[in-house]
C-alpha cells in the first residue's frame, strides 16, 4: 500500500507539474521551453564544434546506405511475379462518409477541448511600429492593421484562454523599416492533457467496436440480399418448367 501511494504522489506532482513554451521575435527568433522553474533554450542553436560535424555527416552517409539497400530489396521483390489478387468488393460513398462523420465529431470535440480547456495562452505581446514614405498610406495601412486586430481578438477569445495581451500597432514616420516585437508564452499541465488523452481514447475505442459491428451487420445483410437475388431466377426457372409440362400434358 505504502508503495503504491508513493507511486501515486509521484504521478500527481508530474501532473501538477507546468510545461510551456516561450516564443519570442524581434529581428531574431528566440524559443524556449519552461518545464516548472526551468527554462531550456531551443532557439537559437549553439554553434556546432567539428566533432559533432563530423558525426552528422557519418550518420547520414549510413541513413543514405540503408535507403540504397531498401530500394534494391524492393525492386527485387517487385521482379518475382506475384499471382493476382482478387478484386475487393468496393465500398459505397455513404457508407464512407456515415463512417467518417463520428470520428470528425471526435477529432472536433478533442481540439476544441484542448485548445480552449488545457493550453493557456499566459502571454500575447505584439508591438509593430509601421514605417513607410507616404503618410497617407502608412496612416490607411495603420487603419486597415487595426481592422484585421479588431476581427481577429474575439475569435481569439473564444479559441483559448488569455491571461495578459497587449496588442499595439502604430505609424512611424521617421523609420526606415517596419519593427516588429513579439512574446507569446503558451502553458498547459501534464496531468490534465494526460487524462484528457485516456478518456478520448476510451472514446475512440467504443466508436471502433460500434463501427466494426456496422461493418459486419452490412455485410451480413448484403450477402442475404444476394441470396435472395439468386433464389428469385431459379424458382422462377422451376415455376416455368411445371407450366411446360402441363402444357404438354393437355
Amino acid at each position: 500500500m505504502k508503495v503504491l501511494l508513493i507511486i501515486l504522489g509521484v504521478l500527481l506532482l508530474i501532473g501538477m507539474i507546468p510545461v510551456g513554451v516561450i516564443f519570442r521575435y524581434h529581428g531574431d527568433v528566440e524559443l524556449k521551453l519552461v518545464l516548472a522553474f526551468l527554462r531550456l533554450k531551443i532557439l537559437p542553436k549553439k554553434p556546432k564544434t567539428r566533432k559533432q560535424i563530423e558525426k552528422a555527416k557519418a550518420k547520414k552517409t549510413k541513413k543514405e546506405a540503408k535507403k540504397a539497400e531498401k530500394k534494391k530489396k524492393k525492386q527485387a521483390q517487385r521482379l518475382i511475379a506475384k499471382p493476382p489478387e482478387p478484386p475487393k468488393p468496393k465500398q459505397p460513398i455513404t457508407d464512407k462518409i456515415s463512417g467518417l462523420l463520428p470520428w470528425a465529431k471526435l477529432g472536433v470535440r478533442f481540439v476544441g477541448e484542448f485548445f480552449h480547456r488545457r493550453l493557456c495562452i499566459r502571454k500575447l505581446n505584439v508591438r509593430a511600429a509601421l514605417a513607410g514614405g507616404d503618410p497617407a498610406k502608412l496612416a490607411e495601412t495603420n487603419g486597415k492593421a487595426w481592422a484585421v486586430i479588431g476581427a481577429m481578438i474575439p475569435l481569439l477569445e473564444q479559441a483559448f484562454k488569455i491571461k495578459e495581451r497587449h496588442l499595439v500597432v502604430y505609424p512611424d514616420f521617421v523609420a526606415d523599416k517596419t519593427d516588429v516585437e513579439a512574446e507569446i508564452y503558451v502553458r498547459l499541465r501534464v496531468g490534465g492533457v494526460v487524462l484528457m488523452l485516456l478518456r478520448y481514447a476510451f472514446r475512440a475505442i467504443k466508436l471502433l467496436i460500434a463501427s466494426k459491428k456496422e461493418k459486419k451487420q452490412k455485410k451480413t445483410e448484403r450477402a442475404e440480399t444476394s441470396e435472395g437475388e439468386k433464389q428469385l431466377p431459379a424458382a422462377s426457372e422451376s415455376k416455368n418448367q411445371q407450366n411446360k409440362r402441363l402444357e404438354k400434358a393437355v
